[in-house]
Order: C-alpha cells, then sequence, then structure tokens
C-alpha cells in the first residue's frame, strides 16, 4: 500500500464532543474520527450528519490499544474527555466513573484501512503511544499533536522522524514559550484558578465557579476568523502562532515548564506538536 500521506486527510484520535473534527471539516478535510464513547459518537453523527451522508466523515466507535479484540474503558460521568482505558486517569480527581466493553483496534489497522493522515491529532488519556507504534508500523503524517504527560514521548517522536516541535497550552491554545501580554497573562490566571488543589484556590472555583474561570481565558483562543472552544485543541502544522524547535530544546522547555507548574500544586497539560 501507498504510505505516504493523504493531503486531504485528518485523523483525529480522541473525538472527544466533535469540535475538533467540526474544524477539520471546516477546513476542507476529510476526517476519521476515532472514539470510544458511544454516547459521544451518537452526539456527533447527530452534529454533523451532512458530513457522514457525503463520507467526508468516518466515526469509528472503536478504542485504540495494544492488541484487537473486546478491551475494558472507563468512562468519567463528569469530565468525559477524561475517560481512558486506564482506570486511574479515568477517576482522577474523585470523580464519578464506570466500566464499558468496547471494541479495540491496532493503530497500524486504521492506518492501512483509511491512509496515512496529512494531520494526526492524539487525545486518548496516557494511551497515546499505541497510536505513535501505529505510524512506526505504517508510515507518519506530516504533522501530528500528542497530549504530552511524559517527556519521553519526544523521544518517540524523533524516532519517527520527526525534527520540529511545539508545545502548545491546552487551555489557552499559546505556546508555551509566548505567554507573554494580555492574553497570556489572563489565560495563566484562568489556567492557575482552576488547576491549583490549595484550599483557597478550591474556595474560589467553588464561590465563582470552574466553567466561568475557565472562560475567563477564552480570549487567547480567539484567531483569525475561528474562535476555538474550550477544550478543543486549535490550529496545527503551518497555521501555529509558535517557532518550532528542536527535540533537545523542546525537552528542555517542558521540563522547566513542568517544574515551575507542579511545584505550585499545579497539574501540566500540554500539547505536543511536530513536523517533519
Amino acid at each position: 500500500m501507498d504510505t505516504s500521506p493523504t493531503q486531504d486527510l485528518v485523523f483525529d484520535v480522541g473525538m472527544n464532543n466533535g469540535d475538533d473534527t467540526a474544524f477539520y471539516l471546516e477546513c476542507g478535510f476529510r476526517v476519521v474520527a476515532v472514539e470510544a464513547n458511544d454516547a459521544l459518537c451518537r452526539q456527533v453523527a447527530a452534529r454533523l450528519p451532512k458530513a457522514i451522508a457525503s463520507g467526508r466523515l468516518k466515526i469509528l466507535n472503536v478504542a485504540v490499544a495494544g492488541d484487537p479484540g473486546q478491551v475494558e474503558f472507563w468512562i468519567n460521568e463528569d469530565h468525559p474527555e477524561w475517560s481512558a482505558l486506564d482506570v486511574a486517569s479515568a477517576a482522577r480527581g474523585g470523580h464519578r466513573h464506570r466500566k464499558v466493553k468496547v471494541p479495540a483496534v491496532r493503530f497500524g489497522s486504521l492506518l492501512r484501512e483509511h491512509g496515512v493522515p496529512h494531520y494526526l491529532k492524539v487525545d486518548i488519556e496516557s494511551a497515546d503511544h499505541f497510536c505513535l507504534e501505529g505510524l512506526r508500523e505504517v508510515g507518519r503524517p506530516e504533522y501530528l499533536s500528542v497530549e504530552v504527560s511524559d517527556v519521553a514521548l519526544v523521544d518517540a517522536c524523533r524516532d519517527l522522524g520527526y525534527r520540529r516541535f511545539m508545545l502548545v497550552e491546552q487551555s489557552s491554545l499559546l505556546p508555551i514559550d509566548d505567554w507573554t501580554g494580555p492574553f497570556g497573562w489572563t489565560a495563566q490566571w484562568s489556567r492557575i484558578l482552576t488547576a491549583h488543589r490549595a484550599f483557597p484556590f478550591r474556595l474560589i472555583r467553588k464561590l465563582v465557579g470552574y466553567q466561568r474561570i475557565r472562560s475567563w481565558g477564552s480570549r487567547s483562543r480567539r484567531f483569525p476568523g475561528r474562535d476555538f472552544p474550550i477544550g478543543s485543541s486549535g490550529d496545527f502544522g503551518p497555521n501555529l502562532t509558535g517557532t518550532w524547535i528542536s527535540a533537545d530544546e523542546v525537552k528542555a522547555l517542558w521540563h522547566r515548564h513542568h517544574r515551575h507548574w507542579t511545584s505550585h500544586g499545579r497539574e501540566f497539560w500540554c500539547d505536543l506538536h511536530a513536523g517533519v
């Protein structure tokens, strides 16, 4: 089979509520969207019926795993985007969660069936490495993004042949080395107030409201011609506003910010973008 990237194809692995999928469709791409939560698959199918009918969108209700078959998948009832194969990941923070059985596939099989995409977005809560293994088996897209909670993912991407990297903070959608200015500071304060575990911050969240605080950082998510909803992954590839750096530079940047945020009792989440 031809393993070169298909220029009009995007994979959205971890589709969630379909905000990212809808954006890729609006940009003119065909989308293969992968989501293990059946309720979210039905929700997005009802949201985007024309794209499905035209063949531009395929929604696959499966989990990406190491082996095909049936797997246990844990659904977080309060934050569906935290649902995961790993119960510890799905249940973090003491949130309500439940177990379901879902069909599992190897990511390489999806690539062989649908083609290697131009861009691959991966956000599947600690199971992202299964997708990277599939790329190693079949072929790599020109651009990818993956939620990076372990800096070892940088080395895995470099081993795949990626040479350009950028870290993008998930709440603000700003490159991590570009948090200056009013948008950056507003986004940082929103992130601090929603993520810090100390009592004063928990009290503020209770009094003001979690979603209201998150909305304070939404100005940084406004780009020319597009307002990205909270929870979406934003733009990708050549449209990113930051500076591409090397693997060693991005690892040093991740370590510096990870130490800073976690030392103050906050979680640190960002997306690693990579380009060939």
